[in-house]
């Protein structure tokens, strides 16, 4: 196994090439700096180009899905076509590292709900949304068991934010407040990856979403007919809008950070590492001491 890697290599295979000194920038020419791997279970992290193709043929199909999206109804196609360039697009925000803003200029197909989800998959073989939210709710009943036996500080602001919710709920209300006090349990804020704006004017929550990094942002309307805005912020540029309603957002905050190679932020780290290990199961065996407490608990 000594030269395994250099045959690799030698076989052009993008997993071992994207780390080859000659294909990094002069300020990381060392071979222990800047190593690009899966870091979050990623099946197929950097996929080599299908048989027959190659980067000038893949752009040309890039290009295509430029127009293609511009039209109504599509979305059979738009779908075959990202399918066909998931290669490419992983080799580029890989190797590249890209801004967020460039890459929905050169992919915006890619920061659909839908689609967002076919990538997640085609990325970890998990579909997105349906096991997020499955195993949420089977959680659901040992969490709110958990949250409402802690006691002292901590036990005040979990029981300030359960009498909140209305006693007719829905599911996705239940969700909304099993994530919330998870947070807190957890000991994050909500605030650190929800922003909630309540009769903003426009100017001043666009000035404030331009300096977010990664948040979910959660917009009341000020009329009783129309819809809340609830969506999600990269890099100060909305990437997802009308998502309908916090737990989904959260999915997608995890959809976002495997298809555009994001790092979570220091901030909500143990509660994306919930959403990621506990919930989608996505190296569930390598947990921090504080979520493997946690699992220990649900699994009592």
């Amino acid at each position: 196994m000594a030269n395994y890697r250099t045959k690799l290599r030698g076989y052009g295979v993008p997993g071992v090439m994207c780390n080859a000194l000659k294909h990094k920038s002069p300020a990381n020419q060392k071979s222990a700096k800047n190593v690009k791997k899966p870091r979050k279970a990623e099946v197929n992290y950097l996929p080599p180009y299908p048989a027959g193709e190659d980067e000038e043929s893949q752009e040309q199909e890039r290009i295509q899905l430029l127009t293609e999206v511009r039209k109504r109804d599509n979305n059979k196609l738009i779908k075959e076509k990202m399918a066909k360039t998931f290669a490419h697009r992983r080799n580029k925000i890989i190797n590249l590292s890209p801004s967020i803003e460039d890459i929905k200029t050169r992919w915006p197909a890619l920061f659909e709900p839908s689609q967002l989800q076919d990538e997640f998959h085609r990325i970890t073989m998990v579909h997105l949304e349906s096991k997020f939210m499955s195993k949420l709710d089977e959680y659901t009943p040992r969490l709110l068991n958990i949250f409402h036996s802690k006691g002292g500080t901590m036990g005040l602001r979990l029981q300030a934010i359960l009498l909140k919710a209305p006693s007719n709920h829905s599911i996705s209300m239940t969700r909304d407040v099993v994530i919330r006090c998870l947070m807190v349990y957890l000991g994050e804020s909500t605030d650190q990856l929800l922003k909630e704006y309540d009769d903003a004017d426009e100017d001043s929550v666009s000035q404030d979403l331009a300096v977010q990094r990664i948040k979910i942002y959660h917009i009341k309307t000020t009329t009783p007919e129309g819809p809340d805005d609830i969506g999600i912020v990269v890099e100060g540029v909305k990437v997802l809008t009308a998502l309908g309603n916090f737990p989904r957002a959260c999915s997608m905050v995890i959809g976002l950070a495997y298809a555009v190679n994001l790092a979570y932020p220091k901030e909500v780290r143990y509660t994306l590492e919930v959403f990621q290990k506990l919930l989608l199961e996505l190296d569930y065996s390598k947990l921090s001491p504080k979520v493997n407490s946690l699992k220990n608990k649900l699994l009592a």
